[in-house]
């Protein structure tokens, strides 16, 4: 599938209506999107984070940093929901509440204005099905709104567990090679030569076919829940290559362990 099909299969699903993507001429998926959308002004140079983990229950516990994070900031700075996407693309699940009322999943895009703007992407689950094609729905959100920087945050997957009372230690990686020294420049340990799965990774990687720079920021993971550890550890790399100060404070953070590196030769869950 060319680059320009996928903008004609993006343009058929429509924004801010309810489309069935299969009907999109020429592309093949059960893709179903169910979008809406608020008008927003123009935007200053805004920079998206990615903040989804997935609701799979025996994974909730290793890798929900990522919600954990989106939970954390929309608590504690003032952001505006500017969009809802429900999709056959999340896990085949119903979120029940405490009145007994039945939901589908859905993320939400939330803008938080300033000298330059922070988009957030998060909500309930990331993206089990038709991955690809998600992803390139969410990359042409963000160029239209004139994003120019990406960031993914998560849990690496291709690594053992850490002993639970060591201190994580962000790692990632990036687009390009522009990308790849910011990183270094902030601190970040790069990721090398190893798998990284799933929407996470794959909206990092892709990025760049919209214009955007892409940056993954994770932490290996072995932390028990909550991870607040990692999670502080993520805002932190966070803010240092965005200028976007998130307070820590609610956490309630101790300085850890240091990390222990890994050994070359290492397994990973990959072998």
């Amino acid at each position: 599938m060319s680059h320009r099909r996928y903008l004609k299969f993006l343009e058929a699903v429509g924004r801010g209506r309810v489309k069935y993507a299969r009907r999109a001429r020429g592309f093949r998926t059960r893709l179903w999107l169910d979008f809406e959308e608020k008008k927003v002004p123009r935007l200053r140079e805004p920079t998206m984070v990615v903040a989804v983990s997935t609701s799979m229950p025996q994974y909730k516990a290793l890798y929900s940093q990522a919600r954990e994070l989106g939970e954390y900031m929309l608590k504690t700075i003032e952001f505006e929901k500017i969009a809802t996407v429900r999709s056959s693309a999340f896990p085949p699940e119903v979120l029940v509440s405490d009145e007994g009322i039945s939901a589908l999943p859905a993320c939400h895009l939330y803008l938080r204005q300033g000298k330059k703007d922070m988009i957030l992407f998060a909500g309930d689950a990331s993206p089990m099905e038709d991955q690809y094609e998600f992803t390139h729905f969410l990359l042409k959100l963000a160029s239209d709104l004139g994003v120019r920087e990406l960031y993914s945050v998560g849990a690496r997957w291709a690594e053992n567990p850490l002993p639970p009372e060591t201190d994580p230690v962000p790692n990632g990686f990036a687009t390009d090679a522009v990308g790849v020294a910011k990183l270094k420049r902030a601190g970040i340990s790069i990721i090398k030569e190893e798998p990284a799965p799933f929407f996470a990774s794959m909206v990092v990687a892709l990025s760049k076919e919209y214009g955007i720079r892409g940056y993954k920021l994770s932490v290996d993971h072995g932390e028990p829940v909550p991870h607040a550890r990692s999670v502080a550890k993520l805002l932190g790399a966070l803010s240092s290559m965005t200028g976007f100060e998130v307070p820590l404070e609610g956490l309630g953070v101790k300085p850890g362990q240091p990390t222990p590196q890994r050994q070359p030769g290492d397994t990973t869950i990959y072998h």
